[in-house]
């Protein structure tokens, strides 16, 4: 970049532009003056960052009031009147240098360029939007901001910007829907971003739709095809979990009336982990460790419990079968299993979609009807009780990280296989899963990296939370293919 500001305007916002790599939130306001309106003078400023109404009282009409009584002969050099004796706001400043004004641009304020000028006037007109901002709730940590997205996209952009200060965070704006409008934000690091994944994203990011009112339709057209259980983009509202997304070099999409953001890629290790374990050293081996349990837990348990029903005679002595596997109850095992997944997975919904106050009564009357009801009148054994719960309590774990569609789904999937063909069925199927999430993509990057395929550089943050310098400051590669 050119170190100072020269007299040619033109040239000084071509250089601007590069610097901020074209982004669309960039806004060039131009006003001519003089006799034959021959002349030009240009505030710049990233769209949301600045108050409006701050700008147009105390800038642009005294600025233009001035422009039009001033001398057209007179040197157009106007910038220190104007800084100091025009401009109505408190925090006025000038400068040569384009790293300065580069810097101001990202903090929120404005800039005035004079044709002719070699220095330019840097005015505070920001405006943050934090207070109105409300906690996450769908993603919540012990530490790590307290903040989450709103359904606005251009505040969600201020945010990212608030804590991503560099002119190499690009936003790429498009629009979708032939009825109603509906934009679209790309956002990456220009000078981290995987190039690869970059235009991959591009070339997928298109839809011809009517309407978009929920992301999901834009999710789709990313990821791609074949369609998969398993989630191949991240959904987020916590901005630290996008900026650190945004350092390792991937691409966010936000939606405009949409308080989630894209992640691209996702892998499934990155649903093993938690905001919370880069502001703690406790637990950054164990917790993730833990997350892989629950995670073959919720989906297996079921299915063991079953096979173990029908086919673990042979494994357990007589007095072990009889207390796990008793005979007294008047519904087969499976159906014990199939129905109290169906009664958890109510229970479960009608707490996130009953009204607050009925909460409480939905929290009493679910145990009393699915447990002491269910386990005295003999209809459910003590243990297939217990099996189901613990795996609904392990599901937990990731309830908000978008993985209860594939839990869901293989659980029952599972629990068939170990009615049909016992344990050797499972460790097939087991087999089949490993099989299928090897084959899977998410924009061209393996859905099981660093583990498959092997990336040694890329485990230091894989199964164990590893030192936060070495982290911070290595690279992040991706094995990225046409598939």
């Amino acid at each position: 970049m050119q170190g100072t500001i020269n007299g040619n305007l033109i040239e000084n916002k071509n250089i601007i532009k590069t610097s901020f790599h074209h982004t669309s939130d960039l806004v060039f306001r131009d006003i001519k003056f003089g006799t034959e309106y021959d002349k030009t003078a240009v505030i710049v400023f990233l769209e949301g960052l600045v108050d409006s109404e701050t700008l147009q009282n105390s800038v642009v009409v005294p600025l233009i009031e001035f422009l039009r009584q001033s001398d057209s002969n007179s040197d157009e050099n106007h910038i220190n009147r104007i800084a100091y004796t025009v401009l109505t706001n408190i925090n006025v400043s000038t400068t040569k240098y384009f790293k300065e004004l580069i810097n101001s641009l990202l903090e929120g304020k404005a800039v005035l360029l004079l044709n002719g000028s070699t220095e330019c006037i840097i005015t505070d007109t920001t405006r943050w939007q934090e207070r109105s901002l409300e906690e996450s709730k769908g993603e919540k940590a012990a530490f790590g901001m307290i903040y989450g997205f709103t359904e606005k996209a251009q505040t969600n952009i201020n945010i990212l910007r608030g804590i991503i200060k560099t002119e190499d965070l690009c936003v790429e704006k498009m629009t979708f829907g032939t009825v109603s409008n509906t934009n679209v934000n790309l956002i990456f690091l220009d000078n981290i971003v995987d190039k690869a994944l970059l235009r991959k994203v591009r070339k997928r990011l298109k839809t011809d739709v009517k309407y978009i009112l929920q992301g999901r339709v834009i999710q789709e057209a990313i990821e791609g095809n074949p369609k998969s259980i398993f989630p191949l983009s991240k959904l987020t509202e916590r901005p630290d979990v996008t900026a650190s997304a945004l350092y390792e070099g991937r691409v966010i999409v936000i939606i405009d009336g949409n308080p989630q953001v894209m992640v691209f890629p996702a892998l499934l290790n990155d649903f093993l982990q938690s905001p919370d374990e880069y502001f703690t050293n406790f637990g950054q081996i164990s917790m993730r460790l833990v997350r892989l349990l629950a995670f073959l837990s919720t989906i297996f348990i079921p299915s063991i419990f079953v096979a173990l029903g029908y086919h673990g005679k042979e494994y357990l002595s007589d007095k072990e079968y009889e207390i796990l596997i008793s005979k007294d109850e008047y519904i087969p095992i499976i159906l014990e299993v199939l129905i109290l997944i169906i009664l958890f997975r109510i229970i479960l919904d009608s707490t996130l979609r009953v009204p607050s106050g009925f909460i409480v009564l939905v929290a009493i009357l679910g145990p009393i009807v699915v447990g002491e009801t269910a386990v005295v009148g003999k209809l459910i054994h003590p243990v297939s009780l217990i099996a189901i719960a613990f795996t609904y309590l392990a599901s937990t774990l990731f309830g908000d990280k978008g993985l209860s569609t594939a839990t869901s789904s293989l659980r029952i999937i599972f629990i068939f296989i170990a009615y049909f063909f016992s344990y050797e069925g499972l460790m097939i199927g087991f087999t089949i899963l490993i099989l299928y999430l090897v084959s899977l993509r998410s924009v061209g990057v393996p859905y099981l990296s660093p583990f498959i395929p092997f990336k040694l550089e890329e485990m230091k943050d894989a199964l164990y939370r590893g030192d936060l310098e070495k982290l911070i400051n290595s690279k992040h590669r991706y094995l990225y293919n046409k598939k």
